[in-house]
């Protein structure tokens, strides 16, 4: 049978890999071959399809900071919470095993972190390492010791597990506050904190096995080698096994659809290469689309107090929520456990190679913006959280500390990037709605001022104007054209999915085919306080990049309106509005 590799590499360009881009133009991507020059000083062709070296197509990490702007004014950055006012008692949620709030009596001395001294580790890939026996034993007696540590030890690995269900499902609230959570999904918050969560975690395995160059690997589901499960995690006897995944997407042979929900099991519907396709176009999308803007990839920016309803998670969440719903088990008695709910989802050992594959994503979005930073704000930068780390001592970071991987002394293998090159999609099988096959012509009206309720029969499509129509290359660069979907409002107790795709109208018509795919909304099933709220209600937004979107569909750039489809995947979702803006990049450079 064909690998997932194989199923990609016969008809389609080679893959491509991180380059440091030129600042001052914007250079088009044509097919290309791939160079195996011995020398440094070997000439490149001059004429035909562009080379890329196999060595320019590696991805090398570490960095500096780059130039930002001067930080704002005044700051508001969120703060440790009080760790003995844990809301958690799991009373409600009886796969938690009692409850998720920590070992913690107040009486701990909190200490600044000191980061380690070590040589850099690396981080590889999971399909790769589980012919490495050395490791996989270090890896899974790593993991047994942790499970063997006494249920009370901060290092035990529920304990560990219980650090995210307390940061996500709202155990705490912020200090001085009784009705604002500390919550680091959502925004800004999400990537650094999380970076932060696996450092601490990896710290601590390798410190029980005696190894300071021990490292977890990455799922790296963004190559077609690496879209089926890591196997290794499957070994019934194994330390890493768990049970409460879904079985008939965890096979050797099942490849990954980023696209899935839960409810709708059929995804995109594409099998082989071209769901290959599909999922590296989402990966390709989601950079390009966000580069200029970094609240588009991180998330929307949270300052300490703000309970904020209306917050945009960034794309590269989204794609997360896609693979724990693809892993986690179908719901008992409507209820997600482990990668199916954030508050039992580190309970898995999927997680970890999950959020390392989210992390180095980040890294590589970092060296695309030559490593600039992407907020130079106090409020994230200076944010504050509080950690068990590989000494048994609670100790308080700053995100900003985190930005740059090699502070915390770990980096990525290097591996190719498929996605950064040209892609030849087929789109049609999956942009064209199924249910009207003949080649008509829809009337489609504007949004209107009243919510409208998603229908999963019938996807809305609207007329939105456009700010600008045929924008000059420096306009697009000073300005990212953002398409903003308001006030969305999804019920909390289930899972909850959209897709956007744009096209360009015919006068006031819509043709068949829903047009390119824009990106998506993916909610999890969420706890408050540890309990499933079956009545309670989130209201939030979307924000989707278009600059480099519309350069991909025929008369999009000249067009004063889009029409914009959004597709019901599962859930209960109203959405307030949809228009579309533009926002100041935080660069003139053109990526």
């Amino acid at each position: 049978m064909a690998t997932a590799a194989s199923l990609l590499l016969s008809g389609t360009p080679s893959s491509a890999c991180l380059r440091q881009r030129q600042r001052s133009h914007r250079r088009s991507v044509a097919p290309f071959r791939v160079s195996c020059r011995k020398g440094s000083d070997e000439p490149r062709p001059e004429s035909g399809a562009p080379f890329l070296d196999r060595r320019d197509m590696l991805i090398g990490l570490g960095g500096l900071y780059g130039a930002a702007a001067g930080p704002m004014a005044l700051a508001n950055p969120v703060v440790p919470p009080d760790l003995t006012k844990c809301k958690i008692d799991g009373a409600d949620a009886p796969t938690l095993g009692g409850k998720c709030c920590p070992p913690y009596n107040g009486t701990e001395t909190i200490v600044d972190y000191d980061f380690p001294a070590t040589a850099l580790r690396v981080r590889r890939p999971a399909h790769l390492v589980i012919d490495d026996e050395d490791y996989m034993a270090k890896y899974k007696e790593a993991v047994r010791k942790m499970k063997e540590l006494p249920a009370d030890h901060p290092w035990n690995y529920y304990q560990q597990a219980n650090v995210h269900c307390q940061y996500c499902n709202d155990a705490y609230d912020q200090q001085g506050t009784t009705d604002v959570p500390v919550q680091v999904h959502y925004s800004w918050i999400f990537l650094p904190w999380h970076r932060f969560y696996l450092h601490f975690y990896e710290r601590i395995l390798g410190k029980l096995i005696g190894d300071d160059t021990f490292t977890i690997p990455f799922w790296n589901f963004d190559n077609p080698a690496g879209m089926t499960y890591p196997q290794f995690l499957q070994e019934l006897n194994s330390p890493l096994y768990d049970p409460e995944r879904d079985q008939a997407h965890v096979k050797p042979d099942v490849l990954m659809d980023l696209k899935y929900t839960y409810g709708n099991k059929a995804g995109t519907g594409l099998e082989g290469r071209d769901l290959i396709l599909s999922n590296l176009d989402y990966i390709k999308k989601t950079f390009d689309n966000s580069l200029p803007l970094p609240e588009l990839f991180m998330g929307d920016p949270l300052r300490a107090g703000e309970l904020k309803d209306d917050s945009s998670s960034g794309q590269l969440e989204v794609i997360h929520n896609s693979v724990h719903m693809w892993v986690g088990p179908p719901e008992t008695d409507n209820y997600h456990v482990n990668m199916g709910n954030f508050s039992t989802a580190a309970r898995d050992s999927t997680f970890f190679i999950l959020h390392c594959n989210v992390d180095r994503l980040w890294d590589i979005y970092r060296h695309l913006r030559g490593n600039r930073l992407e907020f130079n704000d106090p409020d994230l930068l200076d944010s504050t959280f509080l950690f068990i780390d590989e000494n048994e001592r609670l100790v308080r970071v700053k995100l900003g500390d985190c930005f740059d991987a090699s502070k915390l002394r770990y980096t990525y293998e290097q591996v190719y990037l498929p996605w950064l090159g040209k892609l030849s999609k087929q789109k049609k099988s999956e942009t064209t709605d199924k249910a009207t096959k003949q080649l008509s012509l829809t009337r489609v009206g504007e949004f209107g001022s009243a919510p409208q309720k998603l229908d999963p029969n019938t996807p809305l499509r609207v007329v939105v104007s456009r700010p600008k129509k045929s924008r000059k290359k420096s306009e697009k660069e000073e300005k990212q054209e953002v398409l903003t979907i308001k006030d969305i409002e999804v019920s909390l107790s289930e899972p909850s999915r959209f897709d956007v795709y744009i096209a360009t109208p015919y006068g006031d018509l819509a043709g068949p085919d829903f047009g390119e795919f824009a990106g998506s909304f993916v909610r999890l099933q969420h706890m408050m306080g540890g309990k499933l709220l079956k009545k309670m209600v989130k209201k939030t937004k979307l924000k989707l990049g278009l600059n480099k979107l519309l350069e991909d569909i025929e008369g999009a750039e000249d067009a004063e309106k889009l029409v914009v489809t959004l597709v019901h995947r599962s859930g209960d979702i109203t959405v307030g509005g949809v228009k579309i803006k533009l926002v100041e990049t935080d660069t003139s450079t053109t990526f």
